[in-house]
């Protein structure tokens, strides 16, 4: 029985990293090889991206990337990442009577504010926006809030932060103060 848990826990596992590698790492990457850019300034975009996420706009910019692929970029990497963490956690969930009984204790004090369960989700928009997007899925698969919702609330935050940071690093808020 125990053999048969630890399978399933790393086929989980397997699929979460399959899931993060297609969406944040190929699927950047997919572009570039076919349209024949240099890759070096795309990894560079990537790497920074995993780092310092929509803080990275400026570095793809400043290397000369298309904006509209720099944005690409950036929500692949949040949206593989995101997706990524929310599986490590149901995955810890499921296998975990610890984090189960946290995970109940946590919802029903959750459910027990009405304020944090009517309009808790849409604090996402700006904690991704201060905390960024690692820190967005465990609040939300902590107060156990919709999984679809969630994420919609978190690429909202940051598609909304990371084109206002390609705007500046593009100088357009300049153009238009003067």
């Amino acid at each position: 029985m125990e053999d048969v848990q630890v399978t399933h826990y790393f086929v989980h596992l397997a699929g979460a990293i399959v899931k993060l590698i297609l969406i944040a790492i190929a699927l950047p990457l997919l572009p570039a090889i076919v349209f024949d850019k240099p890759v070096a300034p795309v990894l560079a975009l990537m790497t920074s991206t995993f780092v310092i996420e929509y803080g990275a706009a400026p570095i793809g910019i400043g290397m000369g990337l298309n904006p509209f692929y720099v944005i690409f970029v950036l929500i692949c990497i949040a949206v593989g990442v995101t997706l990524f963490l929310f599986d490590i956690f149901d995955m810890m969930g499921e296998h975990s009577e610890r984090v189960a009984r946290f995970l109940d204790t946590t919802g029903i004090r959750a459910k027990k504010s009405k304020v944090l369960s009517k309009y808790g989700i849409y604090g996402l928009v700006p904690c991704v926006m201060t905390l960024g997007f690692y820190a967005c899925p465990p609040i939300a698969w902590v107060f156990g809030w919709r999984r679809d919702i969630s994420i919609l609330m978190i690429m909202t935050g940051y598609i909304s932060v990371s084109i206002v940071t390609v705007l500046i690093s593009m100088g357009i808020f300049d153009l238009l103060l003067r």
